[in-house]
């Protein structure tokens, strides 16, 4: 398809800012958790079953997208994510009860995966040639932040006009619709329709006989296990240090809400650019990938000795944040290290998503057992500090991980082993 520069960069921000929502509001108790907590009258394992609705649906919806995607029109499944999540976001709005709170985080997962992902992809793709793919989807990552930064940092400032916690989440959730119908229309009159012309892709029993191969593959497995160790860190600090820094910092959580915000959309821009050059410096990426975890668990310690000295402390998760998004930025570099065939990657990617990405529904429900129990102490540190020794935990894993991943690349490469 031909498209002038200019439409193809219009196109590129569209579906990034797209891409960018679509997770920003399943996820807003990254960013407004003590307002959500306080506006719903739910309680910290409430909101981790909430949690872990959207996160069930997320996964499951990994491999149904690709399917989606082959079956279907592109331009058409963008816009009914789009026009589904506006919808959806008007009924979460009205501040249901818990059920239709785990309806509604059941159907974010759908149409944010499900209807999205795998087309979001195919767009991407479709918008240049094969040298221009890394420029490409490194762009939208970019586009992605800093689109979530600025509606974020918009709700951050709505939210201030209210006294009533209640009516500032709900104005939050309203404004997230509002951008959601502005997409719709966006998609529906500047993006094009990618899959004219084009030819029907394989056949679904071939397409059934690779998946199966690929989930017996070594290299799926070890992508696998890097992956989930990363991606274990990047979900709790994300969902998990601007709480911490209110309950046991005692910052305010107007302060800790814009902390989110940097933590949660700035850094990953920040994360995404730097993280790709500092990886590609390294001879292998299970080197990068080692020095990447090793520093994880160092910082996820510091905050543990730190958080008596409030304002180190807060520079320490800062630190923290920006370890665990440069992890979830490059971890899907390590394809061709772990030997996983460039003309498999499709079918890979989706079981490893699959699978790698499934901490989304056992994160929050274990973490908020964990500041369960320490408020059963009596004292809600004792929980975060458990928090904290999960992470250095899974940083000890990734560490491991990065070690395989390395041998691995040497041995494809036919170097000595270490």
């Amino acid at each position: 398809m031909e498209q002038n520069k200019v439409n193809r960069n219009l196109v590129l921000v569209i579906i990034s800012i797209v891409l960018g929502i679509a997770y920003l509001t399943p996820l807003i108790r990254f960013t407004f958790y003590d307002q959500m907590v306080a506006a719903l009258g739910i309680s910290d394992v409430e909101l981790g079953t909430i949690a872990s609705a959207y996160g069930i649906f997320s996964v499951i919806c990994y491999v149904p997208s690709g399917i989606l995607a082959e079956k279907f029109n592109t331009k058409k499944l963008l816009i009914i994510s789009c026009a589904a999540m506006c919808l959806i976001t008007i009924w979460y709005a009205f501040l249901p009860g818990f059920w239709a709170l785990m309806v509604i985080h059941g159907l974010y997962g759908i149409f944010s995966i499900a209807t999205f992902w795998s087309p979001y992809l195919k767009a991407v793709r479709n918008l240049g040639d094969e040298s221009e793919q890394g420029r490409l989807f490194g762009i939208s990552e970019g586009i992605r932040g800093v689109a979530q930064t600025a509606v974020a940092f918009f709700c951050l400032w709505v939210m201030g006009f209210f006294a009533n916690e209640v009516m500032g989440f709900q104005a939050v959730l309203f404004i997230n619709a509002v951008v959601f119908a502005i997409l719709t229309l966006l998609v529906i009159f500047l993006v094009p329709d990618f899959d004219k012309g084009r030819e029907k892709p394989v056949q679904a029993a071939e397409k059934k006989e690779s998946m199966w191969k690929m989930l017996l593959e070594s290299s799926t497995w070890l992508c696998i296990f890097v992956i989930v160790c990363g991606y274990i860190l990047w979900n709790t600090v994300n969902s998990y240090m601007g709480t911490y820094c209110t309950r046991v910092l005692n910052i305010s959580p107007e302060m800790s809400s814009a902390l989110s915000v940097i933590r949660s959309y700035i850094i990953v821009f920040v994360a995404g650019v730097t993280g790709g050059i500092i990886m590609d410096r390294f001879k292998f990426k299970g080197t990068g990938m080692f020095f990447a975890f090793l520093a994880s668990g160092i910082c996820a310690a510091a905050v543990l000795f730190t958080s008596q000295a409030v304002i180190v402390c807060v520079v320490v998760t800062v630190v923290l944040s920006y370890l665990v998004n440069v992890l979830k930025s490059t971890y899907w570099s390590i394809l061709g290290e772990a030997g996983v065939p460039l003309e498999k990657t499709g079918m890979a990617t989706g079981i490893i998503s699959l699978i790698a990405l499934s901490p989304d529904f056992f994160v929050a429900p274990i973490i908020s057992r964990f500041l369960a129990y320490g408020e059963s102490l009596g004292d809600v540190t004792i929980g975060f500090n458990m928090m904290i020794i999960w992470m250095v935990v899974w940083s000890a894993l990734g560490i491991v991980s990065a070690l395989c991943l390395k041998r691995r690349g040497k041995k494809l490469k036919g170097l000595a082993q270490v």
